[in-house]
């Protein structure tokens, strides 16, 4: 699979994905994690977060934001390939462990 294909369905996507999204003022927590999606799983993904109560409105921290909102996507790829392979685009692997990195040094640091 490359960045041209969706990690769901393996198809083309229309959109790419935030994997962490924005914070209520707007900004994106992690501007470089994303990955590609169909429409129709975009539209999914942030119908979780607003489930979950960690939708672009909500007022946690980004900490919290980031982690929960990774953890969504990879728990709903887990579930929708069962016991396939799970393939993500290199960049969004690596921009991944780089987002865990910041939150672990952010709390390292206070």
């Amino acid at each position: 699979m490359n960045t041209s294909t969706c990690v769901f369905h393996g198809r083309t996507p229309i959109e790419m994905h935030h994997v962490t999204g924005r914070s209520p003022d707007g900004t994106y927590l992690d501007i470089t994690l994303i990955v590609p999606v169909s429409l129709r799983q975009h539209v999914i993904e942030h119908q979780g977060w607003r489930a979950m109560g960690i939708g672009e409105d909500a007022s946690l921290d980004p900490r919290v934001l980031r982690l929960r909102r990774a953890g969504h996507i990879l728990v709903r790829l887990g579930e929708h390939h069962g016991e396939e392979a799970v393939v993500l685009p290199a960049q969004s692997v690596r921009q991944l462990g780089l987002m865990l990195h910041r939150i672990a040094d952010d709390w390292d640091s206070m």
